[in-house]
Parts: structure tokens; C-alpha cells; sequence
């Protein structure tokens, strides 16, 4: 998480420094399906990655979207260790 939030952070001020607008995420209503195909060990190294699945916009907040995002993290062996479909709110684009 630590790593994520750094990438995260370095990408906005990288957009920030191109003249580029930042998005902002919200609250995540949760997410479904988890599974945990490989125990996770301490000492284990994971990579973690995301792919947006569908984007739209939300009926309670305008302005919002949701976004629905698969996410897998893989071992350093290349076993997948775990997999679960989340969902977040994130500022759309201003209409123009």
C-alpha cells in the first residue's frame, strides 16, 4: 500500500508539472469476489496491478463516477496470491 501511495502521489505531481489536471478517487463502497489463490508468506514480494473493468457515471453524486476495477497481486514466484473486483468514486471530467 505504501508503494501504491507513493506512485500515486508521484504521478499527480508529475500531471501537476505538465500543466495536466490531477483526478481526485473517493470512498470505495467495497469490493466483491475475493479470493486468495496462494498463501502470502512474510518475506513474500507482491506486484500489484489493477485494470479498470467499467466507468460510470454515479446516479447519487454528480459530478462522480464509479469505477469498477479488477485486481490481482502476484507473488515473486508468478503465482497469483490474490484476486477481488473492487469499486471507487472518482471526479469526472467537466463536461466541454
Amino acid at each position: 500500500m505504501k508503494l501504491m501511495i507513493a506512485f500515486q502521489v508521484r504521478m499527480a505531481k508529475e500531471r501537476m508539472a505538465a500543466g495536466l489536471p490531477v483526478g481526485r478517487a473517493g470512498p470505495s463502497p467495497g469490493f466483491t469476489d475475493l479470493k486468495w489463490r496462494h498463501p502470502v508468506m512474510a518475506g513474500d514480494t507482491l506486484t500489484y496491478f489493477a485494470e479498470a473493468l467499467e466507468a460510470r457515471p454515479s446516479a447519487s453524486r454528480p459530478g462522480w463516477g464509479l469505477v469498477k476495477a479488477l485486481n490481482t497481486a502476484v507473488n515473486q514466484r508468478g503465482e497469483e496470491a490474490l484476486r477481488f473486483t473492487s469499486t471507487v468514486f472518482v471526479e469526472t471530467r467537466p463536461q466541454g
